[in-house]
């Protein structure tokens, strides 16, 4: 059972559901006032995350389509479905958590697999070959000054 709920991304799931429906319906739940609802849940734990998963996504490589799960669940559950969240807040909050995952997806190359790899042209070649060409090149390098 852990390793299909790991396989299809179980906790991707999981955390969507939680911080789409669930963090908006316990802050309703609660009695917040909109603003600090925004703030602090939508603004600050949700962006965070959403910086997170973006990281996450690149670093495990996990399929690019999970960036979209929490976007979803926020914006069609929560906010037009459920009427949790208001229209307005719901649409674009649900575009910038996609904006913030699309950035540290997309923005740290630092730890990027194919950034040692040599570059092979016209494709892979035996080294072995017969027709090996000789070059002399002089010590100096054959620059005259």
């Amino acid at each position: 059972m852990k390793k299909t709920f790991k396989k299809y991304y179980g906790y991707q799931w999981l955390a969507a559901v939680l911080l789409g429906w669930g963090l908006p319906f316990l802050g309703d739940l609660a009695g917040w006032d909109s603003l600090h609802k925004v703030v602090y849940l939508y603004l600050i734990i949700n962006g965070v995350y959403m910086l997170y998963l973006g990281y996450a996504v690149r670093q495990r490589g996990y399929a690019p389509f999970t960036l979209l799960l929490m976007p979803l669940v926020f914006a069609l559950v929560s906010t037009f479905w459920l009427g949790i969240v208001s229209d307005l807040y719901g649409f674009y909050l649900s575009i910038m958590y996609l904006v913030l995952s699309l950035f540290t997806f997309f923005g740290d190359t630092r730890d990027d697999p194919d950034e040692n790899l040599i570059p092979i042209e016209n494709g892979f070649h035996d080294l072995d070959s017969e027709e090996s060409e000789v070059f002399q090149m002089p010590v100096e390098g054959g620059f005259k000054s």
